[in-house]
Formats: structure tokens, C-alpha cells, sequence
């Protein structure tokens, strides 16, 4: 029976009812055809018409705006101001840039921010205070900003109550060229609880590349359940000697579809901890290449965090389906570059199906964990060559000529 039909049908049926009570004896054939045709209901209000704002120059202020969606005018401005905005959305239609200043956004809840360009900047790019949730950043363009890029400046006591932490924080399809640290969140585990978290921090299809000092591409001091996927990572920190990492975490989640190439420092320094829930740790399918510095991945619990009254363990970490090579080739050389660098975690730990290639030995962990502390309760399949022709298809794709091994590409 078609919609139509079913829409009639219950229309009848309550007439049956209503005529039933009534002591109507007319017989109605549920079946036949209805000269009424009921209209479908639509779930999806249709989205406001955009408004331009913005002068194509100058300073553009926005406030206690709500349920709208804006487009900047074309032009070139001196900095921009959004303060409590809610369901909206604000476009630059790649047709809008910020030259020499920046953006600062206060209490920010369900909002997006998209197609424009930030360059010349001799401070930060972006800050967020006050208040941010559901907050996506998206095509944005960072070209020469000699301080961090986009600091997240909220920093309250977690009391579980929803106002205490950030949700949903995403950063999409972002280009960042000749910066400083990407994203920089306060944040950290206390002895009396957690400050500055974030749940669902999501970063992906992202690029940051030719930063010679970039250190910490990103900084999350307290972070749940957070993903970073899909990324391209090329050509930074030359000049940088600090032990940094490209995405350098505090708390639980996932790295996965990651590409870091020609750079210092470990792409994914994971600080293990649980927050409000038993959390994991997975690092799967990325790949690692030409590191001056470091192995690609490091584990742990620092002594300083463990020391702490808030902290949790994570139920498990998982290192999995990774092609890493030529790792810590500058000199002077104080250890060997490998794919995992491995401290207490204090936690069960699985290690497979891994692909190494072109490094100084065939070692797969630098292993200074506590033998009763970390358990290492799965390593296998993990296969290293000498040469990358044996590995890897190209140094392009870095796809895995050994089935099941390494990245998928």
C-alpha cells in the first residue's frame, strides 16, 4: 500500500471510531480512494535566509545573535569580534581575509565558522573564552602567524554539570601555513579533578605544513574521547630541538588516517588518563616519515600526573596497523628511533601489525615501562624491512606492499 493510501487508512480508522460511537450505521471501506490527500510533514525547518554583515573592512563586531545564518561581505578587515551566538552560522565564501589581526569568539554554542583566510599575524589567530560548545571551525586558511593559531582559553572546574566542560569542539578542512602550535587548550588533571575539558575535540582532513617552529602542532591538557583523522603533516619544526609533539594529548582516544612527513618530534605524544568514563587509547593506520627527532608514537602516565588525586588509568592502549621510517635520524643521536616509545601507562598494552622500514635496527619498541605495571598482553605480526622498495609501494602513497601489514592507503 503506497503512503498515500496508509495516510488515508488512519484517518478512516479514526472515523470507524468516532462514527462507531456515535451510532452511525454507514459501512466505510477502509480501502477506497479519499478525495483528501493528507500533506507531509516536513522534521527539517528550512534554514534562515543568509544576511550579509561586514563592511569589506575594518572590524566586524557580532552579538546575541540567534537561529541565523550570516555571510561576511568580500573585502579584507582588521580583525573580527562574535560574542554569544547560537545556532548560527557565519561564511566567508572564501571571498573574506583578516590581515594582521584576529579573531576572538565569547560563549560560542552550536555555532560554525567557515571559508575565510587569517594571514600576517604577529599574535594569535583565533581565541575562544568564555563558553564553546558544538563549535566547528572549518576552511579556514592560517598563513604566517607568529603565535599560536587557534587558543582555547577556557579553563573551568569539571563538576559533571554540562556548563563545566566544552563538548564538540571540531576543527575541519583547515590549512595552516608558517605557524606557530595549531590549537593550544588549557586544561589539566588535579589532585581535586579535571579543568579545561573537552569532550569530543575532533580535528580532521586538516593540514599544517612548512612551520619550522611549530613545536606541539596541538595541545589538549584534558581531553575525552577525542579523534584526530585524517591529517597531513609535512615539513615542520626544522628548527625546533624541544621534545614536542604533533598532536600532544592529555586523556583518551583515537588517531587514525594520519600522515606526518619531514618533521621533529613524535607525531602523537599520548598522555593516558580517564575522565568521567573508562577510556582507550587506539593509534591505527597512520603513517610516519623522516623524523630528525624521535620514534612516531609515545605512551604514558608522566609521574607528575599520576601523582595526582583525579587520576584514572585507561582500560587499554592500542598501537595497530602503523607504516613508520626513517625515524630519528639527526645527530646527536641519544637512542634510536622506533614506533612506539613506551612508558608506564599503567595499562594492558596491544602492539600489532605493524610496518617498519629504513630505520637504524629492526627494534619495534623503546621500551622503558615497568614490567608489572604495563602489561604487554598482545605483540605480533609486526614487521620491519631494511629497504623501503620491500615495504612500501612508493614514498608518495606509502602504501603497504605487505598484505595486512602496515596502512591501508
Amino acid at each position: 500500500m503506497n503512503t498515500k493510501k496508509k495516510s488515508a487508512r488512519f484517518f478512516l480508522l479514526a472515523c470507524v471510531v468516532l462514527t462507531t460511537n456515535c451510532g452511525c450505521k454507514k459501512n466505510i471501506q477502509i480501502d477506497d480512494p479519499l478525495p483528501i490527500e493528507t500533506p507531509a510533514l516536513s522534521i527539517v525547518p528550512p534554514a534562515p535566509a543568509p544576511i550579509e554583515i561586514g563592511s569589506g573592512s575594518g572590524t566586524l563586531l557580532l552579538q546575541d545573535q540567534t537561529d541565523k545564518n550570516f555571510v561576511i561581505k568580500a573585502g579584507t578587515y582588521t580583525g573580527f569580534q562574535f560574542k554569544n551566538l547560537k545556532n548560527v552560522t557565519i561564511d566567508g565564501l572564501n571571498k573574506v581575509k583578516v590581515e594582521g589581526g584576529m579573531v576572538n569568539l565569547f560563549a560560542m554554542n552550536r555555532v560554525a565558522l567557515m571559508n575565510f583566510n587569517i594571514e600576517n599575524s604577529p599574535y594569535r589567530a583565533i581565541q575562544i573564552f568564555d563558553d564553546a560548545n558544538d563549535l566547528i571551525l572549518q576552511g579556514l586558511n592560517l598563513i604566517n602567524i607568529k603565535d599560536n593559531c587557534i587558543s582555547f582559553r577556557i579553563d573551568k572546574p569539571f563538576t559533571g554539570d554540562p556548563s563545566s566542560f566544552s563538548n564538540n569542539i571540531q576543527l575541519l578542512d583547515i590549512v595552516a601555513d608558517n605557524i606557530n602550535t595549531f590549537f593550544d587548550a588549557a586544561g589539566s588533571v588535579t589532585n581535586n579533578g579535571f579543568t579545561g575539558l573537552i569532550k569530543k575535540f575532533k580535528m580532521a582532513n586538516c593540514t599544517i605544513k612548512n612551520s619550522p617552529l611549530l613545536s606541539d602542532g596541538v595541545w589538549l591538557g584534558c581531553a575525552e574521547n577525542y579523534e584526530f583523522s585524517n591529517n597531513k603533516i609535512d615539513n615542520v619544526n626544522s628548527q625546533q630541538g624541544n621534545h614536542n609533539g604533533i598532536f600532544h594529548v592529555v586523556g583518551n582516544g583515537k588517531f587514525f588516517d594520519n600522515t606526518c612527513t619531514n618533521h621533529q618530534g613524535n607525531m602523537v605524544r599520548a598522555w593516558t588518563c580517564s575522565i568521567t568514563t573508562p577510556g582507550t587509547l587506539e593509534i591505527y593506520n597512520n603513517v610516519v616519515w623522516n623524523s630528525s627527532r624521535y620514534g612516531a608514537f609515545e605512551i604514558q602516565v608522566p609521574p607528575s600526573m599520576k601523582s595526582m588525586g583525579a587520576f584514572k588509568p585507561i582500560v587499554s592502549a592500542m598501537v595497530y596497523n602503523n607504516t613508520v621510517g626513517l625515524l630519528n635520524t639527526g645527530r646527536p643521536k641519544y637512542f634510536e628511533g622506533r614506533l612506539l616509545d613506551l612508558y608506564n601507562a599503567y595499562t594492558t598494552i596491544q602492539v600489532y601489525n605493524n610496518l617498519l622500514f629504513n630505520n637504524a635496527d629492526s627494534e619495534i619498541l623503546n621500551n622503558s615501562s615497568t614490567p608489572d605495571i604495563n602489561f604487554l598482553n598482545k605483540f605480533a605480526n609486526n614487521i620491519y624491512k631494511e629497504k623501503a622498495s620491500d615495504a612500501v609501494g612508493d614514498l608518495k602513497s606509502y602504501r603497504s606492499v605487505i598484505p595486512g601489514v602496515g596502512a591501508s592507503r
